[in-house]
């Protein structure tokens, strides 16, 4: 809870948690509440969003939750080894893609070899 200026609830006096918002209406948005949900107490930190970027946003939460579900499901519910998958996996896809590329790369390359040498 380190931000400043800081916000403290009406009720109990206490300085409020900031949160993130990850509601349909509201997705990304931030808002301090108390942590004594039956104060009530809430404030909103940022403006409202466009509606782009509700749209946007709430497309790339569903995405990441969608990918959090995958890999939960290959490790298990529960499993603690789930993070250490997820540090394994993160650049796959990015390294996967470069592989194949340099691979179509050398195909490519070992073709125009082959024909040259027949053409000579």
């Amino acid at each position: 809870m380190d931000y400043e200026p800081a916000v403290f609830c009406s009720r109990c006096g206490r300085k409020a948690p900031r949160w993130i918002s990850w509601s349909v209406p509201n997705p990304g948005r931030r808002y301090y509440a108390c942590v004594e949900s039956k104060h009530g107490f809430l404030q909103w930190h940022d403006e409202p969003t466009s509606p782009f970027l509700r749209v946007l946003l709430g497309d790339l939460r569903d995405r990441v939750w969608s990918l959090e579900d995958s890999v939960a499901a290959l490790c298990g519910d529960g499993d603690p080894a789930a993070g250490e998958v997820q540090e394994r996996t993160a650049g796959v896809g990015v390294v996967g893609d470069s592989v194949r590329l340099m691979m179509c790369g050398i195909v490519i390359f070992v073709s125009g070899l082959v024909v040259g040498m027949i053409i000579s």
